[in-house]
């Protein structure tokens, strides 16, 4: 039976219905879902739009006769913009799909739905679906959803499907659903019609996403569409993913045919009117268990402090780390990303970081000029630390960007610190060099073979120094007076790794938040350098470089 159509509707019966559920409030929803339905209204005002009514209905209808569930209002209001508005030239208005929800919200069985109806009612043939995810269980949910209704039912599916637990191929378009696991070093894209790509949070950059998606483009109608909640990984490919929607629903994009549905809370305040989480979670009122059980974990947020993080980055997708803890917020550390003038000739400290010789050392500059500190860093890396370890961030860009050497011998040598130095010195004034004490005696032979052992200067670390520094860290970086240079996310990351320890006297220390795959090699060496910042308050309107005089 056809969706019975009404003379008032504006678009289609179920796109109008949630818009209007979403502007009177009838539903709580996001600022961006907002923003996504008066975007809307300007997309689909384009005289060149062509809601095709009876493919929606079609997919509507065909969805309630195969699957033992019924889709919510935001389910069949997201299905009617994958199925079914085109452009005149029959391309379709909206090819990417950004889904981002709550934990629980009924991803696994949305996606299920999309997958059926792409490979057979939709009709073309051989529109191949990959459903990726960063392992073999993620990847396969949705999959598995799909092979349970043929498995339920054989005698009827078995003359329009064929499957195995690997894949599933309707018969009269040749269309199959399969699901691989992320890998960009062994995998490459196919000739699919769609790639739907389950938990982005989890990838550090875009490499798997552009791998799984060359492909398309070679069939009719190509879409991506990616699936996830928020996650605990900063500046990965989900982070960026979020702020290009941000620009398309402003309409600083408009070519671009994303279609982002963001539900999350607007303020980490919300969280504690059960009524908001609608806004994160659109489901949450249709699935009591659901409900009841992020009512028991919000009771137990305040004294589990690693809950409340989860809670609120996973359940309510506001990333957060606990704010007594965290060295700073996220924002303050992407506010590092700033221009870096001309430091030639100017006066340094420099900072060395040197737990462990087999594994990752970092070294850097720091740079006063007014009130705003600028630091250049390098990492190097013993190969051996990098056998058997998946660390989230990109070490091969790192290495081409210049901001990584790996060292491909047993240890990293004094020496290969000692001679960045001196490479560094012939740019840059170098007044001290400063170590934790306990490599000093290490690194002092090398150093004096190189001529500047002299500048080799104590740092000292642990509770009472890093208390002392606490407020210094903090200044420079609510102010945005701390400037990474060269768009180091290395240095973003090392800092993001990092958190308060904080006594029952309000000392504090630095510490690493996971001792495996998480380093804050990068961070510590800041403060080491930032223990000896005050041979760098000389005046700086003016300074001689060496080569001519710079004026800032």
């Amino acid at each position: 039976m056809m969706m019975t159509m009404t003379s008032n509707v504006k678009y289609h019966v179920v796109i109008d219905r949630y818009m209007n559920m979403v502007r009177t409030g009838e539903v709580l929803a996001s600022i961006e879902v907002h923003q996504l339905m008066d975007f809307l209204d300007d997309r689909l005002s384009d005289p060149e739009v062509v809601i095709k009514q009876d493919v929606i209905d079609d997919a509507l209808e065909n969805i309630k006769k195969h699957f033992p569930f019924k889709l919510m209002e935001w389910e069949e209001f997201v299905m009617a913009f994958i199925c079914g508005v085109f452009y005149k030239d029959d391309t379709l208005v909206f090819n990417e799909f950004l889904i981002m929800m709550g934990r629980g919200g009924g991803k696994t069985g949305f996606m299920s739905v999309i997958e059926w109806w792409m490979i057979s009612k939709q009709g073309i043939k051989q529109y191949h679906v990959d459903v990726v995810a960063t392992s073999e269980d993620q990847a396969k949910e949705s999959v598995m959803e799909v092979h349970s209704i043929l498995e339920a039912n054989k005698p009827k599916y078995k003359k329009f499907f064929k499957w195995t637990l690997e894949k599933i191929v309707f018969r009269k378009t040749n269309s199959m659903l399969r699901y691989r696991t992320n890998n960009a070093k062994t995998k490459d894209g196919g000739r699919q019609g769609a790639v739907l790509f389950d938990e982005d949070h989890a990838y550090e950059d875009d490499k798997s996403v552009k791998v799984f998606t060359s492909g398309l483009g070679k069939k009719k109608h190509p879409r991506r569409l990616h699936f996830t909640t928020d996650g605990n990984i900063r500046g990965g490919f989900l982070d960026g993913f979020k702020e290009e929607a941000k620009l398309v629903l402003t309409g600083e994009r408009p070519k671009r045919r994303m279609f982002p549905f963001i539900c999350k809370l607007d303020d980490p305040e919300e969280v504690h009117d059960p009524r908001n989480w609608e806004k994160a979670n659109p489901s949450v009122n249709y699935f009591p268990d659901l409900k009841q059980e992020m009512l028991d974990e919000y009771e137990k947020l305040e004294d589990r402090p690693s809950a409340r993080i989860e809670f609120m980055t996973k359940r309510m997708n506001i990333p957060t780390t606990d704010s007594w803890n965290e060295v700073t917020s996220w924002d303050n550390i992407l506010a590092t990303k700033q221009p870096t003038p001309n430091l030639q000739g100017m006066s340094a400290v420099g900072g060395i970081d040197y737990a462990e010789t087999t594994d990752f050392v970092s070294v850097g500059l720091l740079f006063k000029i007014g009130e705003k500190y600028y630091l250049k860093q390098h990492t190097f890396i013993n190969k051996k630390s990098l056998v058997g370890r998946e660390y989230k961030v990109p070490i091969d860009v790192g290495v081409e960007r210049g901001l990584i050497t790996i060292i491909n011998d047993e240890t990293i040598k004094p020496k290969t610190i000692a001679n960045w130095f001196v490479e560094m010195g012939r740019y840059y004034q170098i007044k001290v060099i400063a170590a934790d004490d306990f490599r000093l005696t290490y690194l002092k032979t090398a150093f004096d073979e190189v001529g500047i052992g002299d500048k080799l200067k104590k740092a000292r670390k642990g509770i009472k120094t890093h208390t002392e520094l606490e407020p210094i860290v903090d200044d420079l970086f609510s102010y945005k007076n701390i400037i990474f240079c060269d768009d180091d996310f290395m240095m973003r990351w090392y800092t993001n790794n990092s958190y308060k320890d904080r006594d029952a006297r309000l000392n504090i220390e630095y510490l690493k938040i996971e001792p495996k795959l998480r380093k804050t090699d990068g961070f510590h060496m800041f403060l080491h350098a930032l223990q000896h910042k005050d041979v760098l308050n000389i005046p700086v309107a003016t300074y001689s470089s060496g080569l001519k005089t710079r004026t800032y």
